[in-house]
């Protein structure tokens, strides 16, 4: 029932994959990654992808503990995260169930996102990334980016490098705005740090970095963790213990068939 109700909600935001663009095709993987087809309703049968798969509309894609998937083109670099589930409906189109990703390009585009519950539309250029919350929105982190965000109920918004957005509800609304560290987001998160490749607008992120620090003149020593409902938002302290990463996991996982139907 539950499997289901993920699919129900993925078919939602499969949109005419023809009229949107190409799909991304998967570039990098580390450990292990699995689809799942939505268009098979009646039975859960996952598969696991490689490299040169292209991210079809139709599958939801899973990774597992400590694995991580990349595609990028000419103009579009994607990054998901680990123990995240994500469909592609084409290159600039994400519909994110769980976890977190990355979106970087230095040309001007138009990108859709969507949660379970909340959808925005990015324009512009930089590098972003998203982070589902429990509440069915996202969080959305602009480390350096030029433009603008759209929602329904929240308008539109100018971008601020280094400000966390809440992006909320259904119609979709625009909940608090955070200045994060950006230096302390880039140590700490695998989206930059665990990939062999170095995302174009590395560069740009840096400038970013030496702007803030001389705007806040200080750093901050907390993360935004989860939002479990609209009104709630977790924060937690960063110890200087804590900067060094897990190691990565020896015997990888499917975490799509642990998430519907258990170890």
């Amino acid at each position: 029932m539950f499997f289901k109700k993920i699919l129900q909600n993925a078919v939602i935001f499969i949109t005419a994959f023809l009229l949107e663009g190409k799909s991304p095709t998967l570039t990098y993987k580390q450990g292990r990654v699995d689809a799942v087809d939505l268009n098979v309703t009646d039975k859960f049968d996952s598969k696991v992808i490689d490299v040169n798969t292209t991210l079809l509309p139709n599958l939801l894609i899973a990774t597992g503990a400590n694995s991580r998937i990349e595609s990028f083109d000419k103009t579009n670099y994607w990054r998901l995260g680990s123990e995240s589930m994500a469909t592609w409906n084409s290159n600039t189109d994400l519909w994110l169930n769980s976890g977190s990703a990355l979106f970087c390009s230095e040309k001007i585009q138009t990108i859709k996102i969507s949660t379970t519950e909340s959808n925005a539309t990015f324009h512009g250029r930089g590098t972003i990334i998203v982070e589902a919350t429990k509440n069915g929105g996202f969080k959305f982190i602009p480390l350096e980016a030029k433009g603008t965000i759209s929602t329904v109920k929240g308008g539109t918004k100018k971008i601020v490098g280094g400000r966390m957005l809440l992006v909320l509800g259904n119609p979709t609304y625009y909940g608090d705005a955070f200045d994060i560290d950006i230096m302390l987001l880039l140590k700490s998160s695998r989206l930059i740090n665990a990939f062999p490749n170095t995302i174009p607008t590395f560069k740009k992120i840096g400038l970013a970095i030496y702007i803030q620090e001389l705007k806040l003149k200080g750093k901050y020593d907390a993360l935004i963790g989860d939002a479990t409902t609209n009104e709630n938002l977790q924060m937690w302290k960063f110890g200087k213990n804590n900067d060094t990463p897990p190691p990565l996991s020896k015997k990888p996982k499917s975490f799509l068939k642990s998430f519907f139907i258990g170890d």
